[in-house]
C-alpha cells in the first residue's frame, strides 16, 4: 500500500459509465451507492455519465420502475456528459460494454488500468486477493492494481457487456436489469464480506 493510500481521508470515487446516462448508469450508480451506505457509510462516492450523456434528462420511465422494485428513488437523477475531467477524479471507472471502456482509454489513455465493464470486474472480483485489515477506501486502492491482472478475456466477449435497453420492449429493459443487478451484488458482497471480518 502507498503512503498515498495510508494518508488518504476521502471516499473511493466510482464512476459509472453508458451511453446516455439515463437507464444502464444511473441505476449502477444507485444500487452501489445504497449498497456501499448499508456497511461502510461515507466510504464510497458513486456517480455516472454518458459517452453521449442526455445531459439534464431524467431517467426512462422503467429505470425508474425497476429502480423501486429495489427500494430506490430516482427522481432526483439528471443524465451528464462524460468528460475527461470525470474520468481523471474516479479511482475506478466501471462500463456498461466495452466500447464505453474503449471510449474511456481515448479520452485519457492512463484510465486503462482502472477502468474495467461492470461484468467484467464482477467476473474476475472472486479471484483478486483483498486486504482485509484495510479501510475500505484502501482495500479498493489496493483491489484496483491488483484486478488488471486478472483480465482475461472471457469465452464470449459480449458476457462482459450490459445491453442497452433505451428505445426497447419492456423485455429487454428486465434482461438489462438481470444482467445488470446480480453484478452490482457481487461487488457490494465482496466488500461487505470484507468489511464484516474486518470489524
Amino acid at each position: 500500500m502507498s503512503a498515498e493510500w495510508d494518508l488518504m481521508d476521502t471516499a473511493f470515487t466510482v464512476l459509472v459509465v453508458c451511453t446516455g446516462n439515463i437507464c444502464r448508469s444511473p441505476l449502477a450508480e444507485r444500487l452501489l451507492q445504497s449498497g456501499f451506505d448499508e456497511f461502510a457509510p461515507g466510504e464510497f462516492s458513486i456517480s455516472s455519465a454518458g459517452t453521449r450523456g442526455l445531459t439534464g434528462r431524467g431517467v426512462e420511465p422503467k429505470i425508474a420502475e425497476i429502480a423501486a422494485r429495489q427500494g430506490l428513488s430516482m427522481s432526483d437523477f439528471y443524465a451528464k456528459e462524460l468528460t475527461p475531467e470525470l474520468i481523471k477524479q474516479a479511482h475506478l471507472i466501471l462500463t456498461m460494454e466495452r466500447e464505453h471502456r474503449s471510449r474511456i482509454v481515448q479520452l485519457v489513455p492512463a484510465a486503462l488500468r482502472r477502468t474495467f465493464t461492470l461484468r467484467e470486474l464482477a467476473r474476475i472480483l472472486p479471484h483478486v486477493p483483498a486486504e482485509t485489515a484495510a479501510q475500505p477506501a484502501q482495500r479498493w486502492h489496493s483491489l484496483v492494481a491488483l484486478a488488471q491482472r486478472y483480465r482475461r478475456q472471457p469465452e464470449e466477449p459480449s458476457f462482459d457487456d450490459v445491453v442497452d435497453p433505451y428505445g426497447c420492449s419492456d423485455r429487454v429493459y428486465e434482461e438489462m436489469a438481470a444482467q445488470l443487478i446480480p453484478a452490482v451484488k457481487v461487488l457490494i458482497d465482496w466488500e461487505r464480506d470484507r468489511s464484516t471480518k474486518a470489524t
